[in-house]
């Protein structure tokens, strides 16, 4: 079996040039795939992920490439999901927007504007990165900080696994399917579970770790956070960086966007009176707060 029995040809790339093409991302690392194809829903992608377990090859799932470090990059099948993932839908006036995995940040953004609204996620690379991998990668940036980032604004997921069954967490029954189905997987999920919340210290370490901004490795607050196994999946998904399931949809609330803004420069005598005038300046709103020292400026 080879991809061209599982895809139509023109979704397979497998020219020297095409697969150079997309040795990089927006790293420094370069790896040569095997192919680059284009699975446009979710049955090319299950039958895609069949296709890899019995050929004994991976596959990366890549949107903007944006990724600093090397996550959209790779060795094996690389498949990119973009052009036929471009669906959204709004919600409750703009409060939440679902959206599929190869829609830009800043469009999800611009189709909330007339209801001032936007989501949480405010990477730096907006106006390029796409859905995929601002939730693959729990993407925050300089306002979003902690609160707001992909992982707690994140309303529903639906994803498929590597066996090719596919789960949604707005769906009631996928709950219980999960867990008779899933069940060495929710088993696993629920052992890690009471092994952190058993041990104080471990779980100190990992509550303080997640009231400041991080976003390396998996989301082990979701252990904490959450109690089903789904729910803990789900969480565990942002952040992931593809390595889990395909997200092939979800759903993030929103945040007020508001018409009018302001932004100012005061000048501190010294960085010890800078750092301690940040507790007033957000606690009286500032979105934002940058410090420069003499170098910056």
């Amino acid at each position: 079996m080879t991809l061209i029995d599982i895809l139509p040809a023109s979704q397979v790339r497998e020219h020297l040039l095409e697969r150079l093409a997309y040795a990089r991302d927006a790293s420094l690392y370069r790896l040569v795939p095997q192919a680059v194809v284009r699975p446009r829903n979710e049955e090319e992608v299950i039958r895609l992920l069949s296709y890899a377990r019995q050929a004994g090859t991976t596959i990366t799932f890549r949107t903007g490439g944006t990724s600093l470090s090397g996550q959209a990059v790779t060795n094996g099948i690389l498949a990119e999901t973009v052009w036929d993932w471009q669906e959204t839908k709004i919600h409750e006036q703009g409060k939440a927007i679902t959206l599929e995995p190869g829609i830009v940040g800043a469009r999800a953004n611009l189709l909330l504007q007339p209801y001032q609204r936007k989501i949480g996620p405010d990477p730096a690379s907006i106006n390029a990165a796409r859905i995929g991998g601002i939730i693959a990668n729990n993407a925050s940036g300089m306002c979003c900080g902690v609160a707001n980032n992909a992982y707690h604004t994140l309303q529903s997921i639906r994803f498929i696994l590597a066996n090719g069954h596919v789960y949604d967490t707005r769906e009631t029954k996928d709950y219980h399917r999960f867990t008779e189905v899933e069940t060495n997987l929710c088993e696993g999920l629920l052992t890690c579970k009471q092994e952190i919340e058993s041990q104080s210290d471990l779980k100190n370490k990992i509550r303080h770790k997640y009231r400041i901004k991080n976003t390396l490795g998996y989301s082990l607050n979701a252990f904490l956070d959450f109690n089903h196994p789904l729910d803990i999946f789900a969480h565990l998904l942002v952040g992931s960086e593809g390595t889990l399931a395909f997200i092939s949809q979800v759903t993030l609330e929103t945040l007020p966007d508001p018409p009018f803004k302001a932004t100012g420069l005061i000048i501190f005598p010294s960085m010890e009176t800078a750092c301690s005038s940040i507790p007033f300046l957000s606690h009286e709103g500032a979105a934002a707060v940058e410090v420069m020292d003499y170098a910056s400026l």
